[in-house]
């Protein structure tokens, strides 16, 4: 039984019934987890029908799911004729880096006031977590990892239109990342920049603090093979 299978019987057990837009949030957060993650791969063709009996629901929530998705840039169509999961185009990151680099850099700058010692701790734990999971070659778990490391500086800021739009460029960017580190997995040096980081935000220094996370970006960017 799906998840939300066992939701729907949860709710009607109860004489209620699932709001159509809460099935289609569903459906929405389901595919678009598998298409992040990469167990629905670029470019598969995406039938509806077959959505729709997999997840226990009609046809219309998974449209309209797919939608979504559409407008995001994880999902491309012909109308009347297919649906697929978009391509992977390594040159979206020559567009998304600079963006979450200058955006993340504000955060830090912003929020600057709110590091202290148990903030210090924590990246420092996350990034020692960082390096076990690239010794491991757990990939999935070290692009996790990473993205709460950065998570953490983004919400640092009070200026809470950060991070949505942080995280819905990084739906594009972690597929790219899952498919071009799998099997370059010795190229990703975040651990090393990472305690650059934390090196000088213990050391109180903004603007050095600021430079590493530039620079962690930047290298990121250049260790990948745009050609």
């Amino acid at each position: 039984m799906t998840l939300i299978q066992e939701m729907w019987c949860k709710m009607t057990d109860n004489n209620f019934q699932i709001k159509r837009t809460f099935i289609k949030d569903e459906a929405y957060h389901i595919l678009e987890k598998e298409i992040i993650s990469g167990k629905l791969k670029p470019n598969t063709r995406i039938n509806i029908n077959e959505i729709s009996e997999r997840l226990g629901i009609s046809r219309t929530p998974v449209r309209e799911a797919i939608l979504r998705l559409e407008n995001e840039g994880l999902v491309i169509s012909k109308p009347n004729q297919w649906t697929i999961v978009a391509p992977i185009d390594l040159s979206d990151v020559v567009d998304i880096y600079p963006l979450i680099s200058v955006l993340e850099a504000y955060a830090l700058r912003d929020g600057f006031k709110n590091v202290d010692q148990v903030f210090i701790d924590t990246l420092t734990e996350i990034n020692e977590d960082i390096k076990i999971s690239f010794d491991n070659h757990e990939l999935v778990h070290l692009i996790s990892l990473d993205n709460e490391f950065h998570r953490m500086i983004i919400n640092l800021s009070s200026n809470n239109a950060i991070l949505p739009i942080i995280t819905d460029l990084k739906k594009r960017l972690i597929r790219i990342e899952m498919y071009y580190f799998e099997n370059l997995e010795n190229r990703f040096s975040s651990y090393d920049e990472h305690k650059e980081i934390i090196k000088f935000l213990r050391e109180d220094n903004l603007d050095k603090a600021e430079e590493a996370l530039k620079a962690n970006w930047i290298n990121t960017l250049n260790s990948i093979d745009i050609e």
